[in-house]
C-alpha cells in the first residue's frame, strides 16, 4: 500500500517542540507514512524545518490554507496549540482532508461538535491526539480485567499529581495553562488524557459527578531563568479536579478521581491507579501524572485466594517501539492504529473527542 502522504502544521528545527519529539521520530521511519508537506508560522520557517530534518519530498507552505490544498497531502496533522485547532483545521476539513489534531481537539466542546460534524459532511477521517488508548500499560490493565484474574470489578481509583505550578508559580513555558479561552489546561490536557486513559481499559461511564476547585487564582511567572516576574497572573482554570461516578459494567463499578496541581510528595510516584476486584486487586503507578507517556513505573496484582502479589512486566514491544523519543512512543502507536486499525478500537475519532469535551466542559459547572 501506497505510504500516506502527510502534512505536518507546527514541526519546528527546536528540539523541545511536541510535533519534532513526538511526531516526526515514528514518521521518519515508517512506511506508512512520507512527510510531504511543511507548515509553521512563516514561509521560511517552513523551508529551515524541511532542510533541517532532510525532506526532500516535502514542500514548505506559508498558510494553513495553503498546505489544505496541496494535492500532494493525504493527512494533515495538526500539532499547535488549542485555540487555534479549529481555524487551522477548518480548511483541510474542507477539502476533504484526513486530519489529526492533538488533544484537546478544540477550545471547547461547541468548536469540537462543529469540527466533527464538518469532518463528517466531508467525509473526512479524524484522528485525536488521545493516545493513551494504545499505551502498553494501558492496554495491559484491559488485558488483565477482561481476563476475570480480579473476578468481578466493584471499584477503580486513581490519583495524580501534575508537575506544574509548584511552590505556587506559573512556569513562562506554560502560561496559557491559566486561561479557559485557550482551551489547553491541566483539566483538559491532563485530565482528558488520564480518563480517556482509564475508560478504554475499564469501560466507560455511565452516570458522574464532578467537584472542580481554583485555589491558586494568582500567581506569578518563574521565567526560564528561574527568576519570577514582579506582576502577578490570575488563573481561572482548575487545580483540583475530581470526578465520583459509576461505571458501565456488570456489575456496575464505582470509580473515583483526583488529579492536583503543586508539589509532589517527596519521591512518591506521580499517579497511583488501583482495580478492585472479588478476586483480586491491580494497582500501577507512574512517574507522571498520566498513563498516556511513558512506560509505567510499576504494575503488581495481588491475588487475595493465594495470598500473594506478583509483579507484571508490560511488553513494550521492542527496540522498535523503546528506541523512539519517550513524548513519540504513543504517538507513534496511535499513527500506526490510524494506518491499520478501525476508529474506536485502537485509536480516538473526533466523534469519541466530541463526549470527552462535553465530559471535561462540565468540570466547570462546579468549580470552586
Amino acid at each position: 500500500m501506497a505510504p500516506i502522504k502527510v502534512g505536518i502544521l507546527g514541526l519546528s528545527t527546536k528540539p523541545s517542540a511536541w510535533a519534532t519529539l513526538a511526531h516526526y521520530p515514528y514518521l521518519k521511519t515508517s512506511s506508512h507514512y512520507k512527510v510531504t508537506g511543511v507548515c509553521n508560522s512563516t514561509l521560511q520557517s517552513s523551508q529551515a524545518a524541511i532542510d533541517h530534518f532532510n525532506l526532500p519530498d516535502a514542500k514548505a507552505h506559508e498558510s494553513w490554507e495553503s498546505l489544505a490544498r496541496d494535492p500532494n497531502v493525504d493527512l494533515i496533522v495538526v500539532s499547535t496549540r488549542a485555540d487555534t485547532h479549529y481555524d487551522v483545521a477548518k480548511p483541510a476539513l474542507l477539502a476533504g482532508k484526513s486530519v489529526y489534531v492533538e488533544w484537546p481537539l478544540a477550545a471547547n466542546a461547541s468548536q469540537a461538535r462543529e469540527m466533527s460534524e464538518l469532518a463528517r459532511q466531508n467525509g473526512c477521517r479524524t484522528i485525536v491526539g488521545l493516545q493513551g488508548r494504545v499505551a502498553p500499560s494501558v492496554l495491559a490493565v484491559r488485558s488483565i480485567v477482561d481476563s476475570g484474574r480480579l473476578g468481578e470489578i466493584h471499584s477503580v481509583s486513581y490519583q495524580g499529581t501534575a508537575n506544574v505550578w509548584q511552590d505556587n508559580t506559573l512556569s513562562e513555558r506554560y502560561h496559557y495553562f491559566v486561561d479557559r479561552k485557550v482551551g489547553g489546561t491541566l483539566l483538559t490536557i491532563y485530565g482528558g488524557h488520564i480518563i480517556d486513559s482509564i475508560t478504554c481499559a475499564v469501560g466507560e461511564l455511565e452516570t458522574w459527578q464532578t467537584l472542580t476547585g481554583n485555589f491558586r487564582k494568582t500567581m506569578k511567572v518563574k521565567r526560564d531563568d528561574g527568576t519570577l516576574s514582579d506582576e502577578t497572573v490570575e488563573k481561572d482554570t482548575p487545580d483540583q479536579m475530581m470526578l465520583m461516578g459509576r461505571l458501565k459494567r456488570d456489575p456496575p463499578a464505582m470509580f473515583n478521581f483526583h488529579l492536583r496541581a503543586g508539589n509532589r510528595f517527596g519521591d512518591q510516584p506521580g499517579s497511583v491507579w488501583r482495580v478492585y476486584g472479588t478476586k483480586g486487586e491491580l494497582q500501577m503507578t507512574f512517574r507522571s501524572a498520566g498513563p498516556q507517556i511513558g512506560v509505567a513505573e510499576s504494575l503488581r496484582v495481588c491475588d487475595f485466594e493465594k495470598g500473594t502479589v506478583e509483579d507484571v512486566v508490560i511488553d513494550e514491544g521492542g527496540e522498535r517501539w523503546t528506541g523512539l523519543p519517550e513524548q513519540g512512543q504513543n504517538i507513534g502507536r496511535l499513527y500506526e492504529a490510524f494506518a491499520t486499525g478501525k476508529a474506536g478500537v485502537d485509536y480516538a475519532d473526533w466523534e469519541h473527542a466530541v463526549r470527552r469535551h462535553e465530559m471535561i466542559d462540565g468540570f466547570y459547572d462546579t468549580m470552586v
